[in-house]
């Protein structure tokens, strides 16, 4: 009688614990399906404000707030020339709240340059997709005796150490060019590091170094004021479509294209991912913010997360083959 009498209590328990499981289960499965984004997400910048990264960001940002329907607000952590960005969302909670726009610098130059990146750039980022590049020029004064990048490489090869490059520090994406060109051109030049673009633009226009290996922004109005001539470029520049690109000179193993783009962390949810690349994609077919990007020295550069990826992995690649003979280290 007891057994039948707790039997009788102990079965309508255990289906209510049962239905009170199911309902706890199912609400957690609705509130995480719940349709993204709800809030606004913060856009992790690795420059400080009016900076070339922040500028290129600011042009597309406002519509890629528009059509996600949440605020996407800019918070500028330049530290690092971008590590202290990708540090922090390397740390950040993976539900697409968190993102960073950044340069190719702290995600494929300085992982071969250091052995200190408290990050792992195969594994703890997803891309979103790439939104520019910033052109990477080799310059000299218009006073020049080389007319072409073939006879500036003939003259180092016949005098090698005898020509004195220029860049905007150590370890820089003109820094990075330079050895790519010494290392596949088999030419030797000297690295004359400035701590910034303007001194080594100065530099040049006084004739006190021979050339420079510097990004279109900091050259464009030497270059359309006719004080400096260009011989190379990474990429085409419309405004000076007479700057031939390195690969037209046979120099496309030496090309290294200063791109930016956006990442989450690598364990975001594929559904949010896919929402984020869609939109993302589609701001980048808007034509006015093309032209942004075009006024703010970008060249419009779309990639999807599988391009971007192939592409990491090919510059890490050249990077961490040329550093072995120049040994480049993080100052």
């Amino acid at each position: 009688m007891f057994g039948k009498n707790l039997k009788k209590t102990v079965i309508p328990t255990l289906h209510l614990f049962i239905i009170l499981i199911l309902f706890f289960s199912f609400q957690e499965l609705f509130a995480q399906e719940k349709e993204y984004p709800e809030k606004a997400i913060k856009l992790m910048v690795g420059t400080q404000p009016g900076g070339i990264s922040d500028l290129g960001t600011r042009a597309w940002s406002d519509d890629f707030a528009k059509k996600l329907g949440v605020p996407v607000v800019i918070s500028n952590e330049p530290g690092g020339a971008g590590i202290t960005a990708l540090v922090d969302l390397s740390k950040a909670k993976p539900d697409g709240y968190t993102l960073a726009s950044i340069t190719q610098n702290p995600m494929v130059i300085a992982p071969t340059i250091s052995s200190n990146i408290p990050y792992d750039v195969t594994k703890d980022f997803i891309p979103i997709g790439t939104f520019g590049v910033s052109p990477l020029l080799v310059v000299v004064n218009s006073t020049s005796p080389f007319k072409t990048i073939e006879e500036l490489l003939d003259y180092a090869k016949k005098n090698p150490g005898k020509l004195n490059c220029g860049s905007a520090g150590t370890a820089s994406i003109g820094h990075i060019t330079l050895e790519l060109v010494k290392f596949h051109g088999k030419v030797n030049m000297v690295h004359v590091p400035f701590k910034a673009s303007t001194p080594a633009v100065t530099a040049l226009l006084g004739n006190h170094v021979d050339l420079l290996f510097m990004g279109l922004v900091p050259a464009h109005g030497q270059l359309k004021a006719g004080r400096f001539r260009g011989l190379a470029t990474t990429d085409k520049i419309k405004e000076f479509p007479e700057i031939p690109l390195f690969s037209e000179k046979g120099m496309a193993e030496a090309e290294m294209a200063n791109w930016l783009g956006v990442f989450a962390p690598a364990k975001i949810p594929k559904r949010i991912h896919q929402k984020l690349v869609e939109t993302f994609e589609e701001v980048m077919k808007d034509r006015d913010v093309n032209q942004r990007l075009e006024k703010a020295g970008f060249i419009p550069f779309s990639l999807g997360p599988n391009e971007i990826t192939k592409r990491i992995k090919e510059d890490l690649r050249k990077l961490s083959e040329v550093n072995k003979v120049a040994g480049i280290r993080a100052e």
